[in-house]
């Protein structure tokens, strides 16, 4: 008898349509700047005036018209200014002051700080960011064994965190969740400190024996740890944690525990104050996991003693990160399973962030309409002008279709992003980190884009379980 496989997933095309012809607004602002210097130069001065202001405008349309790895040149304008401004402000440095530490949290790639407070009723850690005007709960979870069940079971399973996404949907005061998969050197502590309790005193030769071989197995042993991180809006204008914020994330909290028991889940637990501060002091110090995944830090300082930031990596206190766009998602159908390289590599110390927005019906159906019609426009551009549509174009309009049909259906909308933090303790080490996980990627069916020039903010927003966005 043969198996009956698992539900494929499918995911759509990254969007690249533009106003005009494939071209956004800050390209086509570019070029009408180009055409008004070349107009201007021919009605002035004629063929000499054309041949003098060559150099402006043949600039500005190969600003306008040119792509640097698969980027228009004016996408690449404010990230490099901004990188520059940085460099020369020294903001890509950061050294922390622990004798300033009062109060609320102050982390390397966030604009404002953080306040770390505990729930009254649960104890789970929420963290107030009064700029972003958003409270986020983290929760720990734990996998049943996804990809030895059987097809049927998989399937359960898939369904079940459809479920979940969709119910997420229909919440309009979530405002972003975020679902962080981490590898990390574990060092053996928890059998180490096991053996430290249980080991008899009046068999020294034993102990050491076996303390020994503990000692020799400190680096092959690896722990993952999977997060969900759901960031809650508050009440606007509110400058403190207040009651009816911490409700609010406290109901949020329990309804979707709820929903991943009923998707067959395990939540581990809540992640308390002392365990965030744990997560965050690890994601910037990797080897202070060795000292114990359970040895939880105190209200200090919780974040990275300094930070260094380079145009292609971030270096912390003990690691150096390069973060990673999945900027091409499989085309073609897959099974659910398909992340297994990327996650499950062993020896490989890497963290897998998938962020997610929800969006409502009404939002979902107005952004769908509203591409339907640049389309549509684009395509009668091209057609009196001659041009031929090109594959990736249908496939685009293909999936608006899906989406349109599939909201119409009840199902829900997400805006989603997927991130991957490479460490490494030095960067002979990255580099060769990196090259793996390209080709765990290619096995993944996943292109993946390194975020030159804002790695200290990609690694705040991809390392820690905190539902920061990008933007």
């Amino acid at each position: 008898m043969t198996a009956t496989p698992a539900t494929s997933v499918r995911f759509g095309r990254l969007e690249r349509r533009g106003v005009l012809l494939g071209l956004d607004a800050g390209q086509l602002t570019v070029l009408a700047v180009a055409l008004v210097v070349l107009v201007v130069a021919e009605y002035g001065a004629g063929a000499l005036g054309v041949a003098v202001t060559a150099p402006v405008w043949a600039t500005l349309a190969a600003i306008a018209l040119v792509s640097v790895a698969g980027k228009p040149v004016t996408r690449w304008l404010p990230i490099v200014g901004q990188w520059v401004l940085r460099r020369v402000f020294r903001a890509t440095r950061y050294v922390a002051r622990p004798l300033r530490v009062t109060g609320p949290e102050s982390l390397p790639g966030f604009p404002g700080r953080l306040t770390i407070a505990a729930s009254p009723t649960t104890g789970a850690a929420l963290v107030f960011d009064r700029r972003a005007g958003t409270v986020t709960g983290i929760l720990e979870l734990t996998g049943r064994g996804f990809l030895l069940e059987d097809p049927g079971s998989q399937d359960l399973r898939v369904n079940g965190w459809g479920r979940v996404l969709a119910s997420l949907c229909q919440q309009p005061e979530i405002v972003r969740i975020q679902l962080l998969h981490r590898s990390s050197a574990d060092g053996a502590a928890g059998v180490r400190r096991w053996w430290a309790e249980q080991a008899l005193a009046d068999v020294p030769w034993a102990s050491r024996l076996v303390a020994d071989l503990l000692a020799e197995s400190t680096t092959l042993t690896e722990r993952r740890d999977c997060f969900l991180a759901v960031a809650v809006r508050v009440p606007r204008g509110s400058r403190y944690l207040n009651a009816a914020a911490v409700n609010s994330a406290e109901q949020h909290l329990a309804a979707i525990t709820d929903s991943l028991v009923a998707a067959e889940i395990d939540v581990r637990s809540v992640v308390t104050p002392a365990r965030l501060r744990r997560v965050l002091r690890t994601a910037y110090d990797p080897m202070a996991a060795l000292d114990g995944p359970h040895k939880e830090t105190g209200d200090g300082l919780v974040g990275p003693m300094g930070v260094a930031e380079f145009w292609d990596c971030v270096r912390t206190d003990s690691a150096h990160h390069a973060v990673y766009w999945v900027a091409e998602w499989p085309r073609s159908d897959v099974h659910p399973g398909f992340l297994q390289p990327l996650l499950l590599t062993p020896g490989a110390r890497r963290a897998f962030t998938l962020i997610a927005e929800p969006l409502s019906a009404a939002a979902a159906l107005r952004e769908i309409r509203r591409a339907k019609v640049e389309h549509t426009a684009d395509a009668a551009q091209r057609a009196r002008i001659g041009r031929l549509e090109d594959a990736s174009t249908r496939a685009e309009a293909d999936d608006l279709l899906r989406r349109e049909q599939d909201l119409v259906g009840g199902h829900g909308d997400l805006r989603f992003a997927g991130l991957i933090t490479v460490s490494a303790d030095s960067r002979a080490e990255l580099e060769a980190a990196c090259r793996a996980t390209a080709a765990a990627a290619a096995q993944a069916m996943c292109e993946l884009r390194l975020l030159v020039g804002q790695q200290g903010q990609a690694h705040a927003a991809a390392a820690l379980p905190l539902a920061r966005g990008l933007l």
